[in-house]
């Protein structure tokens, strides 16, 4: 088993860090692991599929919305400005 010691660590994040290990019902360590892994995984995984991800993301949007259209915002924000 590996070890690590943090000396110095900002009160503040050590804070943080304990409130999330309390919302989340994990040991303070398994919570530091946890967010070890989430963070190390993000940088691994492939901007490919993060792009892939986006893109299946709009399509729902897509798909949720059908053929909608909607008014131009621009319309909207010069009216508003002009009250």
């Amino acid at each position: 088993m590996n070890s690590i010691v943090l000396d110095n660590l900002n009160p503040v994040v050590f804070d943080k860090i304990r409130s999330l290990a309390q919302k989340h019902n994990r040991s303070l360590e398994d919570e530091i692991k946890a967010i070890l892994a989430q963070t190390v995984e993000a940088e691994i995984t492939p901007k490919v599929s993060k792009r892939a991800y986006f893109r299946s993301q709009l399509e729902a949007a897509r798909q949720k919305h059908g053929n909608q259209t909607f008014s131009d915002s621009v319309e909207l924000l010069r009216e508003d400005r002009n009250r």
